[in-house]
């Protein structure tokens, strides 16, 4: 495994260039920590620079739950014209981590001569390429007093798995983390960076890669809220698109 901490910033990542093409889907907590019984606002944000959302997702695209020990409760989505996020917000009954686990479905853009369609490319003119984009995000909560939640898997057809308790993450010292592609290990790459981290589009603080097996180390520098992506694409050339594009990303809070 092969691991690069970023003395400069990782710019320019295309990954698909296109209008949807490096919007990152976050679901956002106000707050990452809160006591059992505390109603959490969330919205779901669609950015280039981590946290900051540029665009709303269209929310019958999009769906959340909270995962707890009970299984995943759906929960309800409200636009934000102002901010351009999808708003709610969960119900921490108990005490342990807990998952906010969110959906963007799979939507079709197709590059074409005359620019980018939110499209099929089956009757389009011009067609240069063609692909289905689909997006998760797991964030983690810490209710009270934290507990092997972190570790759920959530199902999602591309997702990163915490192998280390965050909440015991340190500064100067690694978490590692599991990436999986239909509930099987998948060699991937990895990027990782922090809130604040910079104000450039598209930049990364961490880069690394998954050995054979899934698993990447990713090295903590500072406190406060993270955020682990990776990528995946399948060539599977359809009537409609000639590529389907997952990304999967990972939300914690470090304190320490």
């Amino acid at each position: 495994m092969a691991a690069v901490l970023a003395t400069a910033m990782v710019l320019g990542l295309t990954w698909g260039v296109g209008p949807c093409s490096a919007h990152e889907f976050i679901v956002k907590p106000v707050q990452l920590q809160a006591p059992p019984g505390h109603k959490l606002p969330f919205s779901v944000v669609s950015a280039h620079v981590f946290m900051i959302s540029e665009e709303m997702e269209p929310p019958e695209q999009v769906e959340v739950s909270l995962m707890g020990d009970a299984g995943q409760e759906p929960v309800s989505l409200k636009p934000n014209d102002v901010l351009l996020t999808l708003d709610g917000a969960v119900d921490l009954k108990d005490e342990g981590t807990r998952v906010l686990a969110g959906h963007r479905k799979g939507m079709i853009w197709t590059h074409t001569t005359q620019g980018w369609k939110q499209a099929s490319k089956k009757g389009l003119e011009g067609v240069l390429s063609s692909g289905m984009y689909e997006k998760f995000c797991k964030t983690l909560v810490t209710v009270g007093q934290p507990d092997d939640g972190y570790g759920k898997v959530a199902g999602h057809a591309l997702e990163i798995v915490p192998l280390d308790d965050p909440a015991k993450a340190a500064v100067g010292r690694d978490l590692k983390f599991q990436v999986l592609f239909n509930g099987k290990p998948l060699p991937a790459e990895v990027y990782a960076t922090y809130d604040g981290f910079t104000d450039a589009p598209n930049t990364y603080a961490y880069f690394t890669e998954t050995d054979a097996e899934g698993r990447a180390r990713v090295r903590i520098t500072r406190p406060g809220t993270w955020m682990v992506r990776v990528q995946h694409t399948l060539d599977e050339p359809t009537e409609d698109y000639d590529k389907r594009v997952l990304r999967a990303v990972l939300v914690f809070g470090v304190t320490g």
